[in-house]
């Protein structure tokens, strides 16, 4: 359970009693940390499988048909993603991010140290997707599987040395963006953006 995703819930003060069970529930299973750097509730998320979705209705009162016209209707009443991908999957993203006209907080990073492995957190791509430095090349590079993409196969969206030669996370940050910006069913985020789940 996150402590910051039920309190961005509750501050949404939403008027009706069912989006406010079922958003308060989806806050109840977001996991800790899934904002990044310094404002925990900048983005978070989840994704929740079809078969899921009976018992987690039944813990609101609804029957599993009500509780995916609620999911549906949420972003309508509140800025964010709800998206059902075909496999099942409803990958739901909120937070400041949606919420806050104001700019993300800076991410910074000390170029010199980057580890040769980090976790990409960014929502929907953070189950097995990495970054970091090559040893051999010393440039970064990333490797990006969707969370429903199976983890022993090849990864979605490979940046590697030397194809691409990006010496910075500025540089990474920009190439990702562009490279994952098909797989987004709303806007695309800008590089600003993945360089804070790069931090991370």
């Amino acid at each position: 359970m996150s402590a910051d995703a039920i309190e961005y819930v509750r501050g949404r003060n939403l008027a009706d009693p069912h989006a406010a069970r079922v958003f308060m529930l989806l806050a109840e299973h977001t996991r800790p940390g899934a904002g990044p750097t310094q404002d925990a509730q900048y983005a978070m998320g989840l994704d929740l499988r079809d078969a899921e979705i009976p018992a987690l209705a039944a813990e609101v009162g609804l029957d599993a048909q009500e509780f995916r016209q609620q999911l549906r209707r949420l972003k309508t009443l509140v800025p964010m993603d709800v998206i059902e991908h075909e496999d099942g999957v409803w990958e739901i993203v909120y937070g400041t991010a949606y919420t806050d006209p104001n700019p993300a907080p800076e991410a910074t990073f000390d170029e010199a140290n980057i580890p040769r492995i980090k976790a990409f957190a960014f929502p929907g791509w953070d189950r097995f997707s990495t970054w970091g430095r090559d040893e051999g090349l010393g440039h970064l590079y990333a490797r990006l599987y969707l969370n429903t993409d199976d983890r022993d196969a090849k990864p979605r969206i490979s940046i590697p040395p030397p194809r691409h030669v990006l010496r910075t996370v500025d540089e990474l940050a920009a190439a990702i963006a562009e490279a994952i910006a098909p797989y987004q069913p709303a806007l695309p985020p800008p590089p600003e953006v993945i360089k804070l789940f790069l931090a991370k």
